[in-house]
């Protein structure tokens, strides 16, 4: 039994169909069907990047780190605190306690398995012009701000008992680092630069 020929045009066809598929630049890489968190950050080698969309804000964290991360809104002033129970599993850096005179600099190995946790607190704005008439309107008694840098927050400063704070065009951002035997307040602070709030 003889088998059908193939017309010469169809072969044509399917031919260049296959070469177009292999042209460079047609699909460089596949595109994800889902967003992928903090995808769009950029992140050190080695960090991974965290976003939360309906908070309008993300980060870079070590990626020898893993977290839990628990919600609870807030009413006055209305807003979000998401909690992070952080765990180092690896390479984790910890507090050095000051040298005294004359002995050398503190000597501190990296240990595994160290936890902290920090707090990151979503508000809105409420039509307030810049971050001092929110901190005013918001925080009795209005304490002193530091104004420092942090990401591409509108304005940002440090609240005397060491929190952050940051005001983007839709909220008031603070951070509240809770450091435990991992110390978070070097992870974090070296960081800031890192944050990407929604515009």
């Amino acid at each position: 039994m003889q088998s059908p020929l193939i017309p010469p045009n169809i072969l044509a066809v399917v031919g260049m169909l296959v070469l177009a598929g292999c042209q460079p630049g047609s699909n460089p890489h596949p595109v994800p069907s889902v967003p992928q968190i903090g995808g769009d950050l950029k992140c050190s080698q080695g960090d991974h990047g965290y976003e939360d969309l309906q908070a309008g804000w993300g980060f870079c964290y070590p990626g020898t780190w893993k977290y839990n991360e628990r919600s609870q809104t807030t009413v006055s002033p209305p807003g979000l605190d998401l909690t992070f129970d952080i765990t180092c599993l690896t390479n984790c850096k910890v507090p050095c306690p000051t040298a005294s005179a004359g002995s050398g600099s503190a000597q501190c190995s990296p240990q595994t398995g160290l936890f902290a946790y920090m707090i990151v607190s979503t508000y809105q704005r409420s039509g307030s012009a810049d971050l001092a008439n929110w901190v005013g309107a918001n925080m009795k008694p209005a304490p002193d701000l530091e104004t420092i840098s942090w990401g591409n927050a509108q304005e940002a400063a440090r609240l005397p008992d060491g929190r952050r704070i940051a005001l983007t065009p839709h909220h008031v951002v603070i951070l509240d680092v809770h450091t435990g035997v991992l110390d978070l307040e070097t992870e974090m602070s070296s960081r800031l630069g890192t944050w990407k709030f929604s515009y």
